[in-house]
């Protein structure tokens, strides 16, 4: 059985994590995170995050503003600008998730809108020290609608 979704219901998907107005947050997590499609809000995952010994990195993560739709032929995909934590930062992460707050009251009901693998090809943890770290969205953004 194949199935097909018309590109514009791919951008309504994407659109729609758009238009609710959730703010958008990125929590990095250790290597000692699994990720799992089951994993839907940030209190199943919290016990994963990071601490960042200079301090930069608050816990909960860092906002991911200015969120677009973004075409790709016929999909679409959710993309955002890269985000910077620094100067001053020391920090080892190998996962990251984003999630939002709209709605919630704590981490028990944070909902989890992507889990992202920063190096899935070496499986290597990231590492800066007393700097900056950039994340770089894929090419395809952050959530690709196929």
């Amino acid at each position: 059985m194949a199935s097909l979704i018309p590109i514009s219901f791919k951008k309504e998907i994407v659109d729609l994590l758009i238009s609710t107005k959730e703010d958008k947050w990125l929590m990095l997590l250790k290597s000692t995170h699994a990720p799992a499609a089951s994993q839907k809000y940030v209190s199943e995952v919290v016990a994963h995050e990071i601490t960042d010994v200079g301090g930069v990195y608050p816990a909960g993560g860092v906002p991911v503003p200015n969120c677009t739709a973004q075409p790709d032929g016929n999909n679409y995909y959710l993309d955002a600008p890269d985000v910077s934590i620094g100067p001053g930062a020391t920090l080892t992460y190998r996962y990251g998730i984003l999630y939002t707050k709209t709605g919630g009251s704590g981490q028990a009901t944070y909902k989890i809108r992507a889990q992202i693998d920063f190096d899935p090809i070496t499986e290597l943890d990231q590492q800066v020290t007393n700097g900056t770290t950039t994340i770089q969205w894929n090419a395809v953004g952050i959530i690709y609608v196929k």
